[in-house]
């Protein structure tokens, strides 16, 4: 008994309670619109927006900075400058014979200029691509510096702002921070060593090319000093005919090995940038 009145005549009867069947389990509630039983998929509506990339996968985003498309210029660049390089050293041994004919006067100084065209031509031309390749090589390097510190590899020596002087400035040491640099790039890279562990990534191996690279670049710089000329791609860039002649003429072996030793040197670099990058983007995951 209530002390509750009585519903007015007309009103609707209140649920009775709910009760548990006797022996079984209560059922389950009602399904929500657009959802269906166990086993049935959900609906579309439930499904990635347009646009959702998942993590990992291509197109995601990343932290990292890309360095694969500055790789594949900076590869091209530097395979064109080895051709000029080549054609460079064909054309300075074939003045070798105009050299001589001009230092013992059998030529004039204007034929001898003439011959000197090609030369100075693919001088320019070599310069104006190693210039190119400059700008490509402090890019690469910037980025993949600013990627090794997000990767935790820490503390870093060549920090990204230091990559432009190494670049620069690395002809006045002999290549040695350049060589540095390198080595700190290439340890860094290592996909296996894990974030902020110093020891596993810094006392890592050092790839073979690498240290090829610097051994050719000394030997260049010590055939250079015997010389005991400025050379340009073999050859001395005197400030006359006579200068160039002499260089052809008394340094010919010199030419030549300073001339192969650029070759090589272009080669390892080619390489060392193939395999640094694939080793990079593995630690980077960049696709």
């Amino acid at each position: 008994m209530t002390d509750a009145p009585p519903p007015p005549p007309g009103a609707p009867r209140p649920a009775a309670p709910w009760t548990t069947p006797a022996g079984g389990p209560p059922p389950p509630p009602p399904p929500f619109p657009g959802q269906g039983g166990p086993g049935v998929p959900p609906p579309p509506s439930m499904s990635p927006p347009p646009g959702y990339v998942g993590y990992g996968q291509p197109g995601a985003y990343s932290p990292f900075s890309r360095i694969r498309g500055i790789s594949k210029a900076l590869v091209v660049v530097q395979i064109v400058t080895i051709v000029v390089t080549a054609i460079l050293l064909v054309v300075q041994l074939s003045l070798a014979g105009s050299a001589d004919d001009f230092l013992n006067g059998s030529i004039t100084v204007s034929e001898f200029d003439d011959e000197l065209v090609p030369f100075f031509l693919l001088s320019t031309l070599s310069a104006a691509i190693a210039l190119a390749g400059l700008v490509l090589l402090i890019l690469w390097s910037w980025r993949i510096a600013g990627n090794l510190q997000k990767l935790g590899r820490d503390p870093l020596t060549w920090k990204p702002g230091l990559t432009i002087v190494v670049w620069l400035l690395g002809g006045c040491t002999l290549s040695i921070i350049n060589f540095l640099m390198l080595r700190e790039h290439w340890r860094g890279s290592d996909p296996e060593a894990a974030p902020y562990d110093n020891r596993q990534w810094r006392n890592g191996p050092v790839d073979t090319k690498i240290v090829a690279w610097f051994v050719v670049g000394l030997v260049q710089v010590v055939v250079s000093v015997m010389s005991g000329l400025l050379a340009f791609g073999g050859v001395s860039l005197g400030t006359t005919s006579a200068d160039v002649a002499e260089s052809l003429s008394d340094r010919l072996g010199f030419v030549l090995v300073s001339g192969v030793g650029a070759l090589v040197s272009g080669v390892l670099l080619v390489l060392i940038i193939r395999d640094l990058t694939a080793r990079h983007t593995a630690a980077t995951r960049e696709e």
